[in-house]
């Protein structure tokens, strides 16, 4: 397939923004609860899993596990069209994990306790400045392999400067959980997708049996006593992370359904019915943000059902892959508001049915409206959908350089000043990182320094 589809890229692009986006704004600018973590409201901004509830915030990681999954067919069928042995693919796999594994250990290593030193904080922004240059030498897909030899030799010199001259030992449970988990995913997704490649039916089952577990889990525990605990190992793997796979799985059923049509070489036309129903998906992904944050889960589910409803009638006698991902969106968004009450209300930590269901029913659902803007208006999105496609320099370019250069300028002391107890200087923080940060990937898309992973 030589089109990119650019939903993909965009849908990817969303999770970053939101993810970085998030991050930045200013916590103590009396901005409302909704701009957080459901379950790290203001002021104190304590995590409480009792609360239950669903903001923007809470999507940005199923938006990204979802594109993930729909990228298992986009980038491995061909290949094994084409000759490659399962075994090679499988290496394929577990060298990608490996790679994701080694790139959680390096940013948490070299971020999260650096702080406890008792070095000049100009110095440690330097030296994630320094990190990040390792990481990208490491990793971009360079034609000479000596440059990701010397960013190699650069980390493991950063590595020897983090403890005798920062005096911060290395520790193997140090990581980026969110890297760790989408190593893990990423491994057991494409293994299973590989397996059931040829039936989707089969792969409809395999999630259903991880949501049977995970069912077993939450509501009767004792039942699952007889698996052992990880151990020592928990750094690595952890069997709980393979609950997103829900999610991810679910994308690799779509990105399925969009190969299949970027295949068939049939030109889909949309009239004005279709779009009122990509409109239709996209505000009942809406929806949920102030049904289940207000918790008024009846009239939700009540109104998402009509909503379904509706784009089947404006689409039923259509069949597609537009018509299909957003039915199968509604499905999956169903289902999960239909366990909120059972779960005690929809919670991301801890992770919960409701909450695997619902988000990755709601990113289906705004890759569905995307498809619609790519057909209908043929809509590329260049600068967004290019900070989709290199996700690894969007996810590390503000902790590693933005954020240490506008530290050392003064620039970021300057505009936390202006946040404070200011909304909108509050928001504007996050925006400017944001875009600084969407500039800074772009530039590498462009000039085609992407990271390998």
């Amino acid at each position: 397939m030589k089109k990119r589809i650019a939903s993909i890229d965009i849908l990817r692009a969303i999770a970053i923004i939101g993810m970085i986006m998030c991050a930045n704004i200013g916590f103590n600018s009396g901005l409302p609860a909704w701009m957080f973590h459901a379950q790290t409201p203001p002021p104190t901004y304590s995590f409480d899993p009792s609360v239950a509830g669903l903001t923007w915030v809470d999507l940005v990681f199923p938006f990204f596990l979802l594109p993930m999954g729909a990228a298992f067919p986009l980038a491995m069928r061909k290949k094994l069209e084409n000759g490659a042995r399962m075994s090679g693919m499988f290496a394929s796999l577990f060298k990608r994990w490996a790679i994701l594994t080694l790139f959680a250990l390096v940013i948490g290593n070299s971020s999260y306790n650096i702080w406890s030193t008792s070095r000049e904080a100009w110095q440690v922004y330097l030296f994630l400045i320094a990190v990040w240059g390792g990481m990208f030498l490491s990793l971009v897909q360079a034609s000479k392999k000596i440059v990701n030899i010397a960013g190699i030799i650069l980390l493991a010199a950063l590595a020897c400067i983090l403890v005798f001259w920062f005096e911060i030992p290395l520790d193997k449970g140090t990581s980026d959980i969110i890297i760790m988990i989408l190593a893990n995913v990423a491994l057991w997704g494409g293994a299973i997708w590989m397996l059931t490649r040829n039936n989707l039916r089969l792969r409809w089952l395999v999630i259903l049996f991880i949501a049977m577990v995970k069912a077993v889990d939450s509501y009767a525990p004792q039942v699952l006593d007889f698996i052992p605990d990880c151990g020592c190992m928990s750094w690595l793997f952890s069997f709980e992370w393979l609950q997103y796979l829900i999610i991810a799985l679910s994308g690799s059923v779509v990105g399925d359904m969009i190969l299949d049509h970027s295949r068939s070489g049939k030109e889909i036309r949309l009239d004005s019915k279709d779009v009122a129903a990509g409109f239709i998906a996209l505000a009942a992904a809406l929806v949920q943000l102030w049904g289940l944050y207000l918790r008024a889960v009846a009239i939700d589910f009540a109104v998402s059902a009509a909503l379904a409803a509706a784009f089947v009638a404006l689409t039923w006698k259509k069949k597609n892959v537009y018509t299909n991902v957003g039915i199968t969106g509604f499905a999956l968004m169903l289902v999960g508001i239909a366990f909120d009450p059972l779960d005690g209300g929809i919670t991301k930590d801890y992770c919960n049915l409701s909450y695997l269901f619902t988000t990755g029913g709601m990113a289906v659902l705004v890759t569905a409206f995307l498809l619609m803007l790519e057909f209908r208006f043929g809509m590329k999105s260049s600068f967004i959908a290019g900070v989709g496609q290199n996700p690894m320099v969007a996810y590390t370019v503000t902790s590693f350089f933005i954020g240490p250069v506008l530290n050392l300028t003064g620039i970021l002391p300057l505009i936390y000043s202006l946040s404070e107890g200011n909304q909108f200087w509050g928001v504007a923080q996050g925006a400017i990182i944001t875009f600084l940060m969407m500039c800074v990937t772009y530039l590498c898309t462009k000039m085609k320094l992407f990271w390998r992973s």
